[in-house]
Parts: structure tokens; C-alpha cells; sequence
């Protein structure tokens, strides 16, 4: 795990800023090097595997006729190797000089269909005058890039691309409207005109001034398994247990996560069948008992014998924020980042490599909409539309205390009165509030655009048997890729630690998409299969009881310790001069929120983050290593 810098007509001393602003993910080494006449590479190095001198970065073939910079982890390196090595003269046992021989073996493409796991890269031909970007099935490792006229610019991190780059671009209307309805900046989009992501699964070639990108990989669900239920658990073991076994070469200490749900339970007790020393795992706990999950974690630990660590998160939030923020880079929303942000701390303490739970909601339904959808698709076919349009217009009226009381029946009763396409679109956030919230000003930047779009789009290019199938994957391109492991990405590499998700195995996603929907979904069981196959490793009890999660009670902050701060901040005059947003609107909200006559706890957080970035990113008022208590925003 590292962080990557790179650029095309920029010089070695701007470049060398960039790296330097991504010290934490890379603090074990640095390499800069100009590696053909104005394209320079740089990268950051957190050593993993063969921690000499030999895995520096940049690396070249031996000829000097390819070189690369790579961030993250290729699980499949020693079985590519073992192909290349009889014609290769490899120096190191890095999966990094794998890529680079793979490259000259297979071409990019070639590399890329073989290659399984989590990165991104810059890769140089010199014979071909050719740079290629490129990133991960998933999206599990950034790669930020701006490209204007002669000049390529790209980085691990936005900070350090806004670092190299040298002045703030503009804010990007579109992706701000993104960010108020999703809570991140969703897809290619970035919050600044002109600076983009790299998409999941995508690469881009780069030859004298001209730019393309290219998908090279989709997870399709049109074509299924026929097997049976024990079966389809049996591969399901095979190919959950060939992803973590790869997921624990490591030449540095390396670990889990241990929340108390299911996924990591699962990941847990297969470390723990694979492995020949007590594995170590982390667990962080919460005062509150709605949210704590410890008692769980330790009926896990104690099964298996593991090495558990453990805290309870005290967060001091005014205090913390401006530090995620910064790693955040863009604004996001998640308040869930805080936690990870203190179970990360904690893990670094003990490891350098930590596995997760990642993947195990969106591939295996674990989330109410597949279930919702396998109940609306029937609905809407038994039930005229009109019936649907009506029933929907009594539960929003209110309905009769009976109906109101049912929440599944609420949830397919909407999701009937739409089409499927529609009743996909994430409905949080700010999405309902954007009439009343945004000034006439920012509607006529927004020209007719609608964040739904985003969904839409996602949607559209499903390849799937049913509608429950195109939840599945609509998830698994937008929510998962934009906020979940963006979120886990930034706040592990705040604390140097590399995560790896053994439940985003290619092989495994792949099998899990061929696997039938009614079977995923039976028994209207979220997670069904991944319980089934938990059984083998997890206590029963672990795994059939209430989902938690991992969020934090920002609207009781919102009304409790951050109250003072927030309302200063989202009544500011700095705000305000923005144009973006009524002032009127948002002193209701706070008015309603405090009085407990509504819960606006989504909204205003969203805002209020928003505006921290601002202050840091755009402003320049705002440091992370700042307060907020003693470095508050102006007041109004």
C-alpha cells in the first residue's frame, strides 16, 4: 500500500510537494524520478512484501524501457510470476516487477485481465511513447488526474494533487449537487472543475497530448449457476477461503477487523482455520448500547483463540474533524468515517496489513432494496398501476395507524408506485430539499441537471436476470465504490495501515453474481447464503440477531456537544456569500432539529461538513491540525 504522484511537462520540485503531502501513506520510503523527458514518477512506499531496497519505486524493467509506480496489492503474484519468470530476469519478489514484465508479456490490456486485486498505477512504455493509468475491479485504491492541453497530472490523494497543481480550480456545481444528495462525490466526478477520478475498472492511455479511457472488466449477472443450495455453499467456502488465504502473504504484521457482524466473523474464523498463530484481531466498542457490538466480537475471539484488542470510541468530534476531512480530501458525508477512523488508530498500534468485512453487503444482499425489489417486481405486475399510485398517495398522506406501523409494507408499497430504474435512486440526504434549499443562482448553474442521473446511468448498464440482480449491482457501482471504500481507504492510510477485503475476490464476486437472486434472497433473509455459509466459522448467535452497523448519532450531536458550532457554521456570513444555499431554510431546519420537532440530522450534517471543506480547501482557513472549538469558523 503506498501513494502514487506523477506528471507530464510538470518539474520534480512540484512533483516532489505532491509526495510530500502524502507522507502517511507511504512512510517507509520515497523514490522521484524523471523517467523520460518530461514525464516524471513519483511514489510513497508502505513495504508489505520484500521490504528491501529492491521494491523501491519507481521500478524499470531491466532494459529501462518501462517503468511503473504502483499503489497496492496484486494477490495473484506468485502464479503470474511462476508463468514469466523462465523469460524474465526478476531482481525482487515484489508484485510490483510482476506487473511490469506482465505488461511487456500480455500488453496492458493482457495485464489487466489477469491481474487480481487492489491498485492503481502508472505505467510508461518508452518504445511506445505511451502512459497508461490504471485502476482496480472495485475502485478499492484512488487515482485522481487533471488534464489540460500538453500537461498530465495525477496522485493518490486530491491534497497532493491540488499540491502539485498550485491554485484551487473551480468547484464543480454538478458534483456539489452529487455530494448533497449521495453524501460523496459519486463516479468520475470530482468536487473541482477539470480534476477527475479514474474510474473502477477502467484504464487510461495517454499518447502526445491525447487522453482516452477504456473499461477493460464488468461484473455481469446474466448468466446463472445451476446448482444446489449446498453446492453453491460449498464453492462459496472454497472461493471465501482461497481469497483471505491470498490476502494473508504478508511480510509485516498483519491482522482483521472484528466488528461482531457477519462479514468480518466470517473473514475472522477462516483466518483463523489458514493460519498456525493466533490471528490478531481488532474490535472498537461505543458507550452507547445501540451501536456497541463488542459482546459479539468476543464470542468470535473466543471460539478461535485470536489476539483480540479492543477500545471503546470516545470520539472527541470538534477536535478530530478537520484531520478527516483533510484525508477525506472531498467531502463526505459518512459519518461512520470517525469510527473507522479510531479502530484504524487502534490497528496500527499492533499491525501494518488489516482485513475487513468490505464487499459482503452489496454481493449477497444484504441490504433492504434486493429484498424490497424481489416484493415490488411481483407487486407491479399483479397490481394496476393505479391501485399502486393510490395506495402510495394514502401512505404518504399518512394512512391508517396499522399500515403506517408496517415498514416493509411501507417500502414495496413505494417502490411499487415506481418504476424499478426509479425506485433504485438513493433517496437521502438533501435530495427531497433541493427546491427550498438552493438559491435561484445555483439552480441556473445546475442547468436542468439531477444527481438521479448518476443511478440512472448505473442502472442502465446492468447486465442482469431480474431487477433484484440490478439492485445487487447498482450498489456495487455506485454506493460501494463512492463512499464505502473511499471511506475505508482514507481513514486506514491516515494511520499508514493497508486494508485488504477478501470478500471483493474477483472469483468470488464473479461466482456471486452468477448465483440465482431468489436463492441470495430466500426466506427474505438478507445475507442468506453468507449466514448459511458463516455456520461453519461463526457462532450462531453472532449471526442471526439485529444488524448495528457502524454509524455514529449525529443528530443527538447535532442537538447536544456540536450544537454552538454547527449553527455558527451553517448561519455564517461565509456561508451565506457562497450563493449556493437559503439562509432561511437552513436556520428552520436547525430551529426544527433542536426543538425535536423533526430529525434533520442527515441534512445538516451534510451541510455542515460541506462547509468544514470549504474552509479547508478552498478558503485555506482551516487546518487539520486545528480545533474547531479553538479554531471556529466565523460567526454570524
Amino acid at each position: 500500500m503506498c501513494g502514487i504522484v506523477g506528471g507530464i511537462n510538470y518539474s520534480l520540485e512540484t512533483l516532489y510537494k505532491g509526495l510530500q503531502l502524502m507522507e502517511h501513506r507511504g512512510p517507509d520510503d520515497y523514490g522521484l524520478e524523471e523517467v523520460a523527458p518530461g514525464l516524471v514518477l513519483g511514489h510513497r512506499r508502505l513495504a508489505i512484501v520484500d521490504l528491501s531496497r529492491n521494491g523501491r519505486q519507481p521500478m524499470q524493467t531491466e532494459d529501462g524501457l518501462v517503468s511503473i509506480t504502483f499503489n497496492g496489492e496484486i494477490y495473484n503474484y506468485p502464479e503470474l510470476k511462476k508463468e514469466l519468470a523462465p523469460r524474465y530476469p526478476f531482481r525482487s519478489t515484489t508484485d510490483t516487477e510482476v506487473l511490469l514484465y506482465g505488461y511487456v508479456e500480455w500488453g496492458m490490456e493482457g495485464l489487466l485481465e489477469r491481474a487480481q486485486g487492489m491498485f492503481a498505477f502508472a505505467l510508461y512504455d518508452q518504445r511506445k511513447e505511451t502512459l497508461y493509468l490504471a485502476r482496480d475491479r472495485f475502485g478499492k485504491k484512488p487515482l485522481f488526474y487533471t488534464h489540460e492541453g500538453g500537461r498530465l497530472l495525477f496522485s493518490s490523494t486530491l491534497p497532493s494533487l491540488l499540491g502539485c497543481n498550485g491554485r484551487v480550480p473551480e468547484i464543480n456545481p454538478l458534483a456539489l449537487d452529487d455530494y448533497l444528495t449521495y453524501m460523496c462525490v459519486p463516479g468520475e466526478k470530482t468536487i473541482f472543475q477539470g480534476v477527475h477520478k479514474l474510474p473502477p475498472a477502467s484504464f487510461l492511455t495517454y499518447r502526445r497530448g491525447s487522453c482516452s479511457i477504456r473499461p477493460y472488466w464488468n461484473l455481469s449477472f446474466a448468466s446463472k449457476v445451476k446448482m444446489s443450495e449446498e453446492e453453491v455453499l460449498d464453492e462459496l467456502d472454497r472461493l471465501v477461503r482461497s481469497a483471505v488465504r491470498r490476502r494473508m502473504i504478508s511480510d509485516v504484521p498483519l491482522g482483521a477487523f472484528l466488528s461482531g457482524g457477519v462479514d468480518s466473523s466470517l473473514v475472522v474464523g477462516v483466518m483463523a482455520t489458514l493460519s498456525d498463530k493466533p490471528v490478531k484481531t481488532i474490535t472498537m466498542g461505543f458507550d452507547e448500547a445501540q451501536f456497541d457490538e463488542r459482546a459479539e466480537a468476543r464470542l468470535v475471539s473466543e471460539r478461535w483463540g485470536t489476539a483480540h484488542h479492543e477500545e471503546v470510541i470516545r470520539p472527541q468530534t470538534s477536535a478530530i474533524l478537520p484531520e478527516l476531512i483533510y484525508h477525506a480530501g472531498e467531502p463526505l458525508g459518512d459519518s461512520s468515517m470517525l469510527p473507522t477512523y479510531y479502530v484504524a488508530k487502534l490497528a496500527r498500534k499492533h499491525l501494518t496489513v488489516v482485513l475487513n468485512g468490505d464487499g459482503g453487503d452489496e454481493l449477497f444482499a444484504g441490504y433492504a432494496r434486493p429484498m424490497v425489489e424481489r416484493l415490488a417486481s411481483p407487486y407491479r405486475s399483479l397490481v394496476p398501476a393505479p391501485i399502486r399510485r393510490q395506495l402510495h398517495a394514502l401512505l404518504e398522506g399518512g394512512g391508517k395507524p396499522r399500515l403506517r406501523s408496517l415498514s416493509a409494507m411501507k417500502q414495496v408499497i413505494r417502490a411499487g408506485a415506481r418504476s424499478a430504474r426509479d425506485s433504485f435512486i438513493f433517496d437521502r440526504a438533501l435530495r427531497s430539499s433541493r427546491s427550498e434549499l438552493y438559491t435561484a443562482e445555483y439552480r441556473s448553474q445546475l442547468a436542468g441537471y439531477h444527481p438521479d442521473q448518476v443511478y440512472q446511468a448505473v442502472w442502465d448498464r446492468a447486465e442482469a436476470k431480474d431487477n433484484v440482480d440490478q439492485a445487487m449491482y447498482g450498489d456495487l457501482m455506485t454506493y460501494l465504490p463512492d463512499e464505502l471504500l473511499v471511506k475505508m481507504d482514507t481513514m486506514t492510510m491516515a494511520h499508514s495501515l493497508e486494508a485488504r477485503s477478501p470478500l471483493l475476490d474477483t472469483e468470488l464476486a464473479e461466482f456471486s453474481a452468477r448465483i440465482p437472486s431468489p436463492l441470495k434472497t430466500k426466506h427474505f433473509q438478507t445475507k442468506y447464503l453468507l449466514k448459511k455459509l458463516s455456520e461453519r466459522y461463526v457462532p450462531k448467535e453472532v449471526l442471526y440477531r439485529p444488524k448495528k452497523g457502524f454509524n455514529m448519532p449525529m443528530s443527538a450531536w447535532l442537538r447536544g456537544e456540536l450544537n454552538g458550532l454547527v449553527r455558527e457554521t451553517l448561519l455564517s456570513e461565509k456561508l451565506n456569500a457562497r450563493g449556493y444555499f437559503n439562509r432561511a431554510v437552513i436556520r428552520r431546519w436547525l430551529e426544527e432539529h433542536e426543538q425535536g420537532k423533526a430529525d434533520h440530522g442527515q441534512k445538516l450534517w451534510s451541510l455542515f461538513i460541506l462547509e468544514l471543506w470549504f474552509l479547508m480547501f478552498v478558503d485555506g482557513k482551516l487546518k487539520r491540525s486545528d480545533a474547531l472549538v479553538s479554531a471556529s469558523p466565523v460567526t454570524v
